[in-house]
């Protein structure tokens, strides 16, 4: 009978650690809302950012959701990303920091990143669920969202940054 009982509290404590252990590892982890809204052609340092911070905070085990709206959306149009090295002085006037960007962005979607694109935004620019693999890089996955959407996500998150 003394067996039994120790080795029902040893379990317990045993069990107690690991809930302890693994409810420090989740006070650790965040979920992050990344939107980006500026046009990466008129300020790239901010599309830049915000694809290097969402690719980090992924890196680092939290839960990311990277949500371009507005002229943000063309982030993802091929020809922008791959010419970002066009419009700015980071990364030597190479596109390196093209490929890093896109390369980033891709690598985030297929680890688990979620993207969200505002649907209207993308109609401006004649890109829609129909077309997008013609004009758009290869992420794993897209969800197409509206206002609702945006607000539904972003108060979900732990830490929002806006660009």
């Amino acid at each position: 009978m003394k067996k039994i009982i120790l080795s029902l509290l040893f379990g317990a404590l045993i069990s107690s650690c690991n809930n302890n252990d693994l409810m420090e590892i989740k006070k650790k982890t965040k979920s992050y809302f990344i939107h980006l809204t500026s046009d990466p052609k008129i300020n790239p340092s901010a599309a830049m950012m915000s694809i290097f911070a969402a690719s980090e905070a992924l890196k680092q085990g939290h839960s990311v959701t990277y949500f371009a709206a507005g002229d943000g959306t063309r982030i993802l149009i091929k020809e922008v990303i791959e010419n970002l090295h066009t419009v700015t002085p980071h990364g030597g006037g190479t596109s390196k920091i093209s490929e890093a960007a896109k390369n980033s962005l891709l690598e985030f979607s297929k680890n688990g990143g979620i993207i969200h694109v505002s649907e209207g935004s993308f109609a401006t620019y004649g890109v829609n669920q129909d077309n997008y693999k013609e004009h758009l890089i290869d992420v794993s996955k897209i969800f197409w969202s509206y206002p609702k959407q945006l607000i539904e996500e972003s108060s979900k998150a732990d830490i929002v940054f806006s660009y």
